[in-house]
């Protein structure tokens, strides 16, 4: 009697081997390539994130700098790890710009506050340097650093430094001139400065770090 199935064609051991051994290796390569697009694309959040973050940070000290009417300190020619600037206003008189607890700080007359909020994003080595020509032609040349550690197994870190020269708004008539110098740095590297209280020059009652 003939059987049907005696001629039908199976798959050998060798067949499946050589099956799940391709699969392994497709699906290796398809793993590496997933994997690789990943850790990309992690790494170019983070450079957006700094960049971001840079770029925001610079355009706001550049406006607060260009409404200034004077640099107080760093005094012309030298350079400081702050820059305390003379305003119009009472309420923001003066403004000083410095680095502190891994961010960028604005104190506007005796209140201090963050202008960043640091996170994984580090801002150090924040550096002002007074290029102003003469008393009535100033400018500042400003720059600081920024690190973000990359959220991978081996936790590289992404670095970049921004910098930028401002040129102060020409002021005929200053308005903010009530007495206040430059601040002074203590021994212990403690930062204090007078502020503008209706005309008169009162001692802040807070200080912040002179040093990096």
């Amino acid at each position: 009697m003939h059987n049907p199935f005696r001629y039908r064609s199976g798959t050998s051991l060798v067949e499946l081997l050589l099956f799940i051994g391709f699969f392994a290796l497709v699906s290796g390569v398809v793993v590496a390539l997933l994997f690789s697009s990943s850790e990309q694309r992690i790494r170019q959040q983070s450079i957006a994130q700094v960049d971001q973050t840079g770029i925001q940070l610079l355009q706001t000290l550049t406006r607060r700098i260009r409404r200034a009417e004077r640099i107080l300190d760093p005094a012309l020619g030298e350079t400081g790890a702050l820059l305390l600037l003379q305003m119009a206003q009472d309420g923001e008189n003066p403004t000083i710009i410095t680095q502190g607890n891994n961010g960028m700080l604005v104190a506007e007359g005796t209140t201090v506050r963050s202008l960043t909020n640091s996170g994984n994003t580090i801002i150090s080595n924040f550096v002002a340097q007074n290029t102003s020509p003469s008393t009535t032609r100033q400018s500042v040349h400003i720059s600081f650093r920024i690190s973000r550690t990359v959220p991978l197994p081996t936790n590289p870190e992404y670095v970049r430094v921004f910098d930028t020269l401002v040129t102060l708004f020409p002021d005929d008539q200053e308005e903010g001139n009530c007495g206040c110098g430059a601040g002074t740095c203590s021994s212990t590297g403690s930062y204090s400065w007078g502020y503008c209280d209706a005309g008169s020059c009162l001692e802040a009652n807070t200080t912040l770090s002179c040093t990096q």
